[in-house]
């Protein structure tokens, strides 16, 4: 018999909660920190998913240069492609409203 074992794409092993799914929507928002201490900016995606809905919550470093402000609107932020698939590594996640919220991920695709 052939063997038919295939190695993963790039031979590492594939651990973890993996979420695979089709961008809807980015949207971005600044609001101030409950200590006074500045600004922070929380950016949204929707990912849908087969069945429902995902999360996917960032918040960068104003000082990064990933998020622009004109005063308290973001004016510019990073956008995941809309209405393209994509794959995430989860490595921290919540349930909020019976939806799942990544706080933090890895692209893998």
């Amino acid at each position: 018999m052939a063997d038919n074992a295939k190695p993963t794409a790039s031979g590492e092993k594939l651990n973890g909660l993996f979420v695979r799914g089709v961008v809807m929507s980015s949207t971005a928002r600044v609001f101030n920190r409950k200590d006074g201490s500045g600004k922070v900016v929380c950016v949204r995606h929707e990912i849908a998913l087969q069945p429902g809905l995902a999360v996917f919550e960032e918040y960068p470093e104003l000082n990064s240069g990933q998020v622009k402000l004109d005063g308290d609107n973001v004016v510019e932020f990073r956008r995941l492609p809309e209405l393209k698939q994509v794959t995430l590594k989860v490595l921290r996640w919540a349930e909020r409203d019976k939806r799942l919220v990544i706080k933090e991920a890895e692209m893998v695709a």
